[in-house]
């Protein structure tokens, strides 16, 4: 039975790994854009997730060495998929600590394996996974009463590659409240590698970047639009509703008609009765003698992240990922451990799995379903070695574009210059290459006069490259 349990746990971490995901998340992207230039120390790190990029170069660096051609984005991906199975057995292992039965406990591994939200950002390139991965060792080796400077450190680790691991803090610190040595231990270990992290990476940041401020003003630093909301009625509904995509996401319409997927659908009705039936005999079943309690910690280490991502951006779900691992620890706690009520957790996680791979990883993992990479793809005989594109503003479904015909020269294009664009024409003409124009640099230069006539000049508006839908737009302008 261990050995058929050990292959169990293996299986979300080989479906990560199978099935990455083609619907980058964005940050992942500008990742692996930044990655590939192997940039200085300084130009890599991000208060944020200080260590993720950093961590990630590293990566990229090794599989360059060992000969293997790949792109870095696929690297991240690859190497959160190994990381995210990871997690799925150290949630597993912390539960059967708690004494919970073995099936109970593999069913709640797959119940969080096999969320959707989750499984998303297991196949993508992204800083929570590593980050919940320390803060899953974090938890493991404090509730196994190791000594708390190894559980300082895991925790320390999570911090470097996420800020908001550090809302993990309170519920260390319950757990140590009986032992004031291991309390300070435990604070020492988690911030002595942080704060000169910090520190050094602010120095960098300020020589390669031209950062801005001092060190606090740094690390506390977002982006324009991540802040605060107190519209309580609006963060509630958000809070719902963001929890619930924790579990399943995906739309009806993004359904792929193949007998994979049509299997995958039959599995799902039959896994759907199935849950409803165990439910029925779960809530007949005669109350058990007794159930697992609930721990205080993981109520706690829930209740602060839902408590601070009620109020600090509560449109977004993947913060919501923070809490997640406790919640299902809440939700086993709370179950009777009866064979029906595990029953109906392996329904429901059949559920689960079959809904999320139907209707959201499987078809994302098809390039097709990402229109910026659809575009980008099919351009790439356009855009033969020797192409240059002047833009002007890199905006996200540009980094996409970009990346994937990495054979173009990319060229910011940030002031309305006849001279600049009469050289770059040249450049092209030289190496018997083309010249194109993207939306964001062609309005500069169609606002200017002297651009207005260059462009009168230069411009075939008969190849012009331009694609539309409902959400997309990408235009670019052929010059001669």
């Amino acid at each position: 039975m261990r050995a058929a349990r050990g292959v169990l746990l293996a299986l979300p971490l080989i479906l990560y790994v199978a099935l990455p995901t083609r619907n980058f998340y964005w940050d992942g992207v500008a990742f692996a854009v930044n990655i590939e230039k192997h940039p200085p120390f300084g130009s890599l790190v991000h208060p944020s997730h200080l260590l993720y990029a950093p961590w990630g170069d590293w990566l990229f660096r090794i599989v360059e060495a060992l000969g293997i051609k790949t792109r870095a984005l696929f690297v991240l991906q690859e190497a959160n998929g190994v990381l995210a199975g990871l997690c799925v057995i150290l949630l597993y292992r912390s539960l059967r600590w708690r004494n919970a039965p073995a099936g109970l406990a593999l069913a709640a591994a797959f119940l969080f394996a096999f969320s959707g939200t989750w499984w998303k950002f297991a196949s993508d390139a992204n800083a929570y996974v590593p980050s919940i991965l320390l803060l899953l060792c974090a938890n493991l080796l404090l509730e196994r009463g190791w000594p708390a400077v190894a559980a300082g450190l895991a925790h320390a680790g999570a911090m470097l590659f996420h800020e908001l691991a550090i809302l993990f803090l309170p519920i260390a610190l319950l757990r140590l409240r009986k032992n004031p040595r291991s309390m300070a231990t435990y604070l020492i270990a988690a911030f002595a590698p942080v704060l000169p992290a910090y520190v050094v990476a602010h120095s960098a940041a300020l020589r390669e970047t031209m950062a801005s401020g001092g060190l606090l003003h740094w690390i506390t630093s977002h982006s324009s639009d991540s802040k605060f909301s107190f519209a309580l009625g609006t963060n509630a509904i958000l809070t719902a509703v963001g929890t619930g995509r924790l579990l399943f996401i995906g739309r009806l319409g993004d359904f792929v008609s193949n007998p994979l997927a049509l299997a995958a659908c039959v599995l799902l009705v039959l896994a759907a009765i199935v849950f409803a039936v165990c439910v029925w005999r779960a809530a007949r079943e005669a109350p058990a003698p007794e159930r697992p309690l609930s721990p205080l910690y993981a109520a706690l280490w829930a209740a602060i992240y839902i408590a601070f991502l009620f109020f600090w951006m509560p449109a977004n779900t993947f913060y919501r990922l923070f809490y997640l691992p406790p919640l299902v620890m809440v939700v086993i706690g709370t179950l009777r451990p009866t064979t029906q009520a595990r029953n109906a957790l392996w329904a429901f996680a059949a559920v689960l799995l079959l809904w999320n791979f139907s209707f959201a990883i499987y078809p994302q993992s098809r390039p097709e379903y990402n229109v910026p990479l659809r575009f980008a793809l099919a351009q790439r005989k356009e855009w033969p070695g020797g192409t240059r594109i002047l833009f002007r503003r890199f905006h996200p479904d540009l980094w996409i574009i970009s990346y994937f015909n990495q054979q173009a020269a990319w060229v910011g294009f940030e002031e309305s210059n006849v001279a600049q664009l009469d050289a770059n024409l040249a450049y092209v003409r030289k190496e018997d290459g083309r010249m194109w124009i993207e939306e964001t640099a062609y309005d500069l230069i169609a606002a200017d006069p002297a651009g207005q006539r260059w462009l009168a000049t230069h411009e075939r508006k008969n190849e012009l490259l331009d694609f539309q839908d409902a959400k997309h737009r990408f235009t670019f302008h052929s010059v001669r």
